[in-house]
């Protein structure tokens, strides 16, 4: 046999294979490995929807409000006795819903807009007296729900590579807290009676700070889980006016007392923890 005629297109074959090696390597001739691409990087869009739960501090507000009465027992001399009846309001937790957005301006870096709807925030009324100095008695009683809203506008920042799964950020901004004013519902008095008064709520800007972390089901996935915690510093304005009646020893009607608590603050600084699912693309 002959092979003279085949060591041609041999060397070609062989040249030829050389040559696909190199294309396929690098400059030190190892082969080139393709950069894994970013799942959260700039250009990413993300909407997401959820429950949040909101536990607004446990300071309320209140005063305690003094009526001088004078003593039956004295009929000539007019003797004043204080009569002391203190007024506290609390909230109360709830759980709601949210949606907000992110867009990934540039790598590690977006903005965020954030909103809870309708929370119905529980408000609740305690009420003490004291006569002379000694305690004659307590109430409480609900005041119905509030529907409060909080939107949010944070920046936040990705500390970890783009194309990780796992995206823990940080965030920092501002919000706007606003809670429907509303009638009381009756206000409990003493022996069962029932009186009505009037409660409002003012709206407040404030700033707000945030953790959280976006796990990117799968790098072929648009799907997203989102967890975080938020702390808002809203101390919204606060008035309440009703009047208690209170039943004294020797009297023989029940002294009204005044409560009137007017654009108070009222430290709500709720902490905000949301779980919700997401959609992600790139323009």
């Amino acid at each position: 046999m002959r092979f003279k005629p085949l060591l041609i297109p041999m060397a070609v074959a062989g040249f030829a294979g050389l040559a696909a090696q190199t294309a396929l390597a690098g400059p030190s001739g190892y082969p080139v490995v393709e950069p894994t691409p970013p799942v959260w990087g700039a250009g990413t869009f993300a909407v997401r929807v959820g429950a949040a739960y909101v536990d607004p501090d446990e300071d309320g507000v209140g005063g305690v409000f003094t009526t001088l009465v004078d003593d039956p027992a004295t009929e000539d001399v007019v003797e004043e006795i204080p009569l002391d009846v203190g007024a506290f309001v609390d909230i109360d937790d709830d759980t709601s819903w949210f949606i907000n957005a992110t867009y990934v301006f540039m790598d590690h870096w977006a903005v965020e807009l954030y909103h809870a709807n309708d929370v119905s925030l529980e408000g609740r009324l305690f009420s003490d007296a004291f006569f002379d100095g000694d305690f004659i008695g307590e109430f409480s009683s609900g005041l119905g729900d509030f529907d409060s809203y909080f939107t949010s506008l944070f920046v936040d920042w990705y500390f970890l590579d783009p194309t990780c799964l796992w995206q823990p950020y940080v965030g920092l901004g501002v919000n706007y807290t606003d809670i429907e004013e509303q009638f009381i519902r009756p206000v409990f008095r003493n022996d069962n009676r029932w009186g009505a008064g009037k409660i409002g709520f003012g709206s407040d800007f404030s700033w707000t700070a945030q953790v959280g972390v976006d796990v990117v089901l799968g790098r072929e996935s648009n799907w997203v889980i989102n967890a975080s915690a938020m702390y808002v510093d809203a101390s919204p304005e606060f008035s309440i006016g009703f009047d208690t009646e209170t039943d004294l020893p020797d009297f023989d009607d029940p002294v009204v007392t005044s409560i009137r608590i007017r654009n108070q603050e009222l430290d709500l600084d709720p902490w905000i923890f949301n779980l919700g699912i997401g959609y992600k693309f790139s323009f």
